[in-house]
């Protein structure tokens, strides 16, 4: 089975390498990196990964409107004919199986049912109380989340079958796409938006890990003015935003039963 990821990610560089090292350990084999408004080295980094995987690097200029749904729509209509599943998620997400490492097994689930693509639920992480950024692995520093009942647990991110051509394109956001037969979650429950506020989130299968928080120092000196990559926005968060999403209900160190393999592969680089 052939997979890829597409990702369009800003002044990242930090995590980058962890970012796709983990989702080569998941089963990915081709990347689709988007590089936008950097000021770090995630160019740099970029070239290092290339040594060792199937990364192809874009650098999209900085007045790109809506640059995550132009990087998006360029990945599909360009490589969509190269893969079975092409994954659209960002920087601070970390998609893979809820059971056993490889996600290949559980895409091939989907090989037979009339869908395009299949919707993964995310399970928000919180600050763990870091007020500094740590160093280290993101999996190992980020183990406190939100329940799972929490309202932005409600979004979903798409797994895209390869091959739709012109069938498939981007919507109004990055979570899901115009298809032919559209989008199910792992149940095989319809998905028609980002967020859906009447559908329970399964983690059976898929899972998404967002580290959406991240440390206060990273919120306040990066993410607070980030913006929007799929509205084009330059919008500022608020603190209340912080307040809403750092939370830390829950410990689950589910990602870190890749942490050994992961830092075994991160010193070859």
């Amino acid at each position: 089975m052939r997979l890829g990821i597409c990702t369009i990610q800003r002044d990242r560089g930090r995590w980058l390498a962890e970012w796709v090292a983990f989702h080569y350990l998941v089963g990915f084999r081709k990347f689709y990196l988007y590089l936008h408004k950097i000021t770090d080295d995630s160019k740099e980094v970029a070239i290092r990964l290339q040594r060792e995987f199937d990364v192809k690097c874009f650098t999209i200029p900085d007045d790109t409107q809506k640059p995550q749904l132009v990087s998006y729509q360029h990945a599909y209509q360009e490589f969509g004919h190269e893969i079975d599943w092409m994954a659209f998620i960002d920087g601070d997400e970390f998609l893979f199986p809820s059971e056993g490492l490889a996600i290949g097994p559980v895409l091939e689930r989907f090989r037979y049912e009339k869908l395009s693509a299949v919707g993964v639920w995310w399970l928000c992480y919180g600050s763990g109380g870091h007020i500094d950024e740590p160093e280290g692995l993101i999996i190992e520093n980020y183990t406190m989340r939100a329940s799972k009942d929490f309202e932005a647990n409600r979004h979903i991110k798409s797994i895209v079958r390869g091959g739709q051509g012109k069938f498939c394109s981007v919507t109004l956001n990055s979570h899901v796409f115009n298809t032919i037969y559209g989008t199910q979650d792992e149940n095989l429950s319809p998905v028609v938006q980002a967020f859906n506020a009447g559908m329970e989130p399964s983690y059976n299968c898929l899972r998404i890990n967002h580290y959406v928080c991240q440390s206060l120092a990273y919120f306040k000196n990066f993410k607070q003015r980030s913006g929007s990559a799929d509205a084009g926005s330059e919008s500022v968060r608020g603190d209340d935003w912080w307040e809403r999403h750092d939370r830390n209900d829950e410990f689950d160190d589910s990602a870190l039963k890749y942490s050994d393999e992961l830092k075994k592969l991160l010193v070859t680089l």
